[in-house]
């Protein structure tokens, strides 16, 4: 068995705090109540706050206020459910403060490198990256509160599938059925939100992908911090950034914008990179690099703590 898939790996000793992990069916339960119950009245809520904006920055305003007061919701329910229920901190779900800005700083190299990758092999294929339109002071400020949003967003998806359902899962049985079942859920949540297109059971497969990922990077730092801010600057660069389309929405990036005229089995197409097999192979390699370092004993942090 490979180390990160170690029992005591600090992520499973934080789930065994408190009265200790409940069941699998009880914390899948709490995924889909937080979803449901915080998540949906969250994005309503978000819906409304922009109505409150001028009629000519609302199209602007939107997924900026969507990420932030739609997914804010997340942490208030998961420190509620802590609170009452299992009697533990928030912070036991992965956020220790110790070694928590290096984390976060490899978080965003690793993400920088991993989309510099898949824009390059979606170029390579076709892809075309013409000179942005959004230019200017303005575009920049739009595109930084964009980023603070996703720091908003992509944690809030952390906590809930990795900090939350990984670790009380792999604690309670065993780590590699706490990763499955995390990057499984993980991904019938989002496939709700996919188009329906021929690309799809790729694209489903990638966010399985994405889940297994994260799930190892988690356990390998033995915390959330990297792969908290691994995820909003993942998303950040994809669109705002480099204006690849996200899950089939089109996008304008602040440095350029990247379309794609190559193979769509490769790009993604119209869906966006996370429906090609460039980002099928990034995963998987990045993956396999987690294992093969984390086998030979060279991350330290995987069971001692995230300090």
């Amino acid at each position: 068995m490979i180390t990160i898939l170690n029992p005591d790996n600090r992520l499973f000793t934080l789930a065994r705090q408190g009265q200790g992990p409940p069941s699998a069916l009880a914390a899948i339960a709490v995924v889909f109540v937080m979803l449901v119950l915080v998540l949906i009245p969250g994005q309503m809520l978000a819906r409304l706050v922009v109505r409150l904006f001028p009629s000519g920055i609302q199209s602007i305003a939107e997924p900026i206020v969507g990420n932030v007061v739609g997914f804010l919701p997340i942490y208030l329910g998961l420190w509620a459910w802590l609170r009452l229920s299992s009697k533990r901190p928030f912070w036991s779900l992965g956020l220790e403060s110790p070694g928590a800005t290096r984390h976060a700083l490899g978080g965003v190299l690793i993400a920088a490198l991993m989309m510099a990758v898949t824009a390059g092999l979606a170029i390579i294929s076709g892809a075309t990256a013409g000179k942005s339109q959004m230019t200017g002071l303005t575009a920049l400020g739009i595109r930084l509160l964009s980023l603070m949003a996703y720091l908003v967003q992509g944690p809030g998806e952390e906590v809930l599938f990795r900090g939350w359902l990984l670790a009380v899962i792999g604690a309670r049985y065993r780590p590699w059925i706490g990763v499955l079942v995390s990057s499984l859920v993980f991904s019938l949540v989002h496939a709700g939100s996919m188009p329906m297109a021929p690309l799809v059971p790729l694209a489903f497969l990638n966010l399985f992908l994405f889940g297994i990922f994260a799930a190892f990077y988690a356990l390998s730092e033995g915390g959330l911090w990297g792969i908290c801010v691994w995820h909003a600057v993942w998303n950040w660069a994809m669109g705002d950034l480099l204006g690849f389309a996200t899950d089939g929405v089109p996008h304008t990036g602040l440095l350029i914008s990247i379309r794609a005229t190559g193979p769509d089995i490769v790009t993604g197409g119209a869906f966006g990179p996370e429906g090609g097999v460039a980002a099928t192979a990034v995963f998987l390699i990045a993956i396999g690099i987690i294992a093969m370092l984390t086998r030979q004993g060279r991350n330290p942090e995987m069971t001692s703590g995230a300090g």
